[in-house]
Formats: structure tokens, sequence, C-alpha cells
């Protein structure tokens, strides 16, 4: 009978192959599967494929920092997943850093183990990980039903009621799970006295400096929220819920440079994302910086991919027969690189959208739209067999006109 303290089956993350490979015969001989990845497509596949109750990672994976895979992986959507126990493997390579340390001491709940892994001496690890994860499965269950109670007018009290009798067997968790009841119902002020309460005790925990700057922005006080964002990210740089925050409070205090800057790190901690930028690019542009946008765009991103982003949207939103919104997805497009040639797709599918109307003043615009679609491109059979029916068409309703 398996043993239930011990994960069936793990996973590491590793580019030295060796790794998994010393472990995997000693292991397995415990009951313990081991599977290795040893670049970053196989281990986004591997961890999205199954669930590993126990996952090593080395903090010092090239393609992507180890602790920002880790933070990836906390943010899945399948609770069994976010939660598995995750040990982070350091190595010669590795020779210690300020802010990995208070890094992790920030996410909480992971563990740290030195190459040459003994897998005899990791059993003992293997059985913590699998507590860890067992225990935070179960707290994510009592605070997913606290914030149903809490998120109901009528059974608010009750949850905050809950939470503050409990909060012995809670713990250090108890604070965040009440400042979470007060924020459900975007009671900021309280929620925010939650945190104080904390940095009154320990000035310097990062995660209640982080929600301190978070709840401040929410309460329209941008720039000294920046004050405490600023405070933990420089002593832990790579906290990506931080870095996503701190992108919007520089927008909201009308500092887009430093957003861009905190935008390039988003983009670099999501290779395997790349419609993420797109949805920063519009960000920019809601709060009016279209030029930051587009030099973000231009940094980041090829030509080639911003057409097919933007046509790929455009036409989705015309088979849904969203002519209005279709269009300006086409036309977002042009404006990060107007005098692109692979923009005659671009021009065609405006012209196809504007001729879906079917009034003169919309043939009128499609027509000019194919024109500039053949310029780019005139051997474009589509477009010139458009443009003849478009005229055709025009001339009709001139007739009828006259």
């Amino acid at each position: 009978m398996p043993d239930a303290s011990m994960p069936q089956k793990i996973l590491i993350v590793d580019a030295d192959k060796s790794v998994a490979q010393a472990l995997k015969g000693p292991l397995e001989k415990q009951g313990v599967k081991v599977d290795g990845a040893s670049d970053l497509g196989s281990a986004l596949y591997m961890f999205n494929q199954a669930i590993y109750p126990v996952v090593f990672i080395d903090i010092a994976f090239e393609e992507l920092p180890g602790l920002v895979l880790l933070q990836r992986w906390r943010q899945h959507e399948n609770p069994d997943k976010a939660n598995a126990g995750f040990i982070l493997v350091s190595g010669n390579r590795n020779k210690g850093d300020a802010g990995e340390g208070r890094l992790v001491q920030e996410l909480e709940d992971i563990e740290i183990v030195s190459k040459p892994i003994n897998p005899i001496a990791i059993l003992g690890l293997l059985k913590k990980s699998m507590a860890t994860r067992i225990r935070r499965l179960k707290f994510l269950e009592v605070s997913g039903q606290t914030q149903k109670l809490a998120a109901s007018s009528k059974t608010h009290n009750a949850a905050i009621e809950f939470v503050k009798s409990n909060m012995k067997d809670f713990g250090i968790k108890g604070q965040d799970l009440l400042r979470e009841v007060y924020e459900v119902r975007e009671q900021w002020q309280p929620a925010l006295e939650v945190v104080d309460g904390i940095l009154k005790i320990k000035a310097d925990q990062l995660s209640a400096l982080n929600n301190k700057g978070r709840l401040l922005l929410r309460l329209g006080q941008a720039e000294e929220a920046l004050k405490f964002m600023e405070l933990a990210d420089k002593q832990a740089p790579e906290n990506i819920d931080r870095i996503n925050e701190m992108a919007l409070a520089y927008l909201v205090a009308k500092q887009p440079d430093m957003s861009v800057v905190k935008m390039h790190q988003l983009i670099k901690f999501h290779p395997d994302r790349p419609d993420m930028k797109f949805d920063l690019f519009a960000k920019l542009q809601e709060f009016g910086y279209d030029e930051h946008a587009i030099k973000l765009c231009k940094d980041t991103t090829s030509p080639l991919d911003v057409v097919r982003h933007y046509n790929n949207k455009g036409v989705a939103l015309a088979k849904a027969n969203n002519t209005e919104g279709a269009i300006m997805e086409y036309e977002r497009a042009l404006q990060y690189f107007p005098k692109f040639k692979e923009n005659y797709r671009i021009f065609y599918n405006i012209a196809l959208a504007h001729l879906s109307y079917k009034t003169r003043s919309h043939y009128e615009i499609a027509l000019d739209y194919i024109k500039r679609c053949l310029e780019l491109n005139p051997k474009f059979d589509k477009a010139l067999n458009t443009k003849e029916q478009i005229e055709g068409q025009l001339t009709k309703t001139g007739k009828s006109a006259s």
C-alpha cells in the first residue's frame, strides 16, 4: 500500500539531466516516480499534463529563473497544481542572492536543497513538502468558504467573526484571510488597518508592505502606494504580482517610463504567453500613452506578430457580428507598424468589415481600403475581385440615386 505521506511522483526541472537521473533509481525503489524536464517547454507541458504533488526546480534555471517559474505555477487555475510542494535546488552556479532569499521568505512554504542531492537524505524533505501541500489545500478550502460568506452582505459580519475567533488556529495566514474578507466587500480602509497591525509588529514584512501599497492604490493614493511597493521590490525584485501592481501604479501616478520598465519584466517572465504583450500595449493606450505603447511594441514584438494578433482578433469579432469591434482591432495593428508590407491583410479585412454595412458611404470607405491594400500587394486576387465588385455596386447605387 502506498505511503500517503510520500508523493507518488515528482517533477524535477533542471537543465542538468543527471540530477533527475541520479534520483530516479533510488526514489522509484521507494515508490516515487521521477520525471525530469531539462528545458522550459518540457517543464510547462509536463506540469500542465499531470499533477505532481512535489516539484523540484533549479533556482538558477537559465530559461526562466526558478523562483519566477515557481510563481507562475502557483498562479495555476487548478488548486492541486498551484499548491504543489515546491523545493528549490541550489548549486555551484548560485552563490546565494539576498534578493532571492527575501523572495523565498515572502512567497512562503518553499524548501531548499543543495546539490548534489542525496536521494536517501531527501525522503524527509519529500514528506515535509507533502505535509505543506496538504496544509495549503486545507487552508485554501477554508479560505474559499469564508470568502463566499464575506461576499454576501447578510453573512459578511459572520465571516469576519469566524476569522477573528479562529485566529490562533490560522496563525500568520489568519491576518491575510481577515484582510481578504474585507477586500471582498471593497472595504479598503479596514483591510489597510489589518496590514498596519502586521507592520507594527514587523516593519519589513514584504507581503505586508506589498499589500499596503496595493490597498493605498485602491484608495487613490498612487504615489504613496509606490513608496511601499518600491521598498519591497528593492529587497525582493522578482515578485510577479508586485511587478504587475507596480506597472499599474506607475500609470496612475503618471510615470509611464517606469511602468514600461515593469512591463518589460513581465514580458520577460512570460515567454510562453506572447499575447500578454498586447494587453500591456492596450493598458498604456487606455491611460493615454500611445507613444509608449508603440515603443514597447517595437522593442518586443515583430511586425508580423502584430498583424497576426490583431487580424485574428478582428476576424473572430467579425464572425461574431461585432463589426465595429472588428474594425477597431484591425486598426490597432496599423498604429504600430503603419508601413509594414503585410498590412495589406489588415486593409483587406477592414474593407470587408465596411462592406457588411451595405451602405454607399461604407462602400466608398471599403474601396479606399482596398486601394491601400493593392498598393502593398498589387497581385492580391481577392482584393482585385473585391475592388471590381465594390465599383460595380457603387455604379448601381449611383444610378439608383439619379
